[in-house]
């Protein structure tokens, strides 16, 4: 360690090399780590609207509100039969076109 510091004493450019490799270093973990802060802050706030929202919507009206919730899981319900059936046909028209892609470079 002290040959290195010695070095960069020694040396002027090498060291205006190393501390701006250091700043550089620095900036991106930085940069980084602030991303995940912030996306992690939004993330955080946007849950506790939503369970604020639900806490104002059920405390404003708890009679109905089981009411409201099973209405809401009722028409998922309806839907996902409507959604399974379509999942099932782009499943199967993508098994046929891989089929399809496989054989015809056989044929040719």
């Amino acid at each position: 360690m002290h040959d290195l510091i010695s070095y960069l004493s020694d040396n002027p450019v090498a060291l205006a090399i190393f501390a701006v490799a250091v700043i550089l270093i620095a900036y991106f973990v930085l940069r980084n780590v602030l991303r995940f802060i912030v996306i992690g802050g939004l993330v955080l706030v946007v849950l506790g609207i939503i369970v604020l929202y639900g806490y104002y919507h059920y405390s404003g009206e708890p009679d109905k509100f089981p009411q409201s919730v099973r209405g809401v899981v009722d028409s998922i319900g309806d839907q996902k039969e409507r959604v399974i059936e379509a999942g099932k046909d782009v499943v199967e028209k993508v098994g046929e076109s891989i089929k399809e892609s496989r054989i015809a470079p056989e044929e040719e």
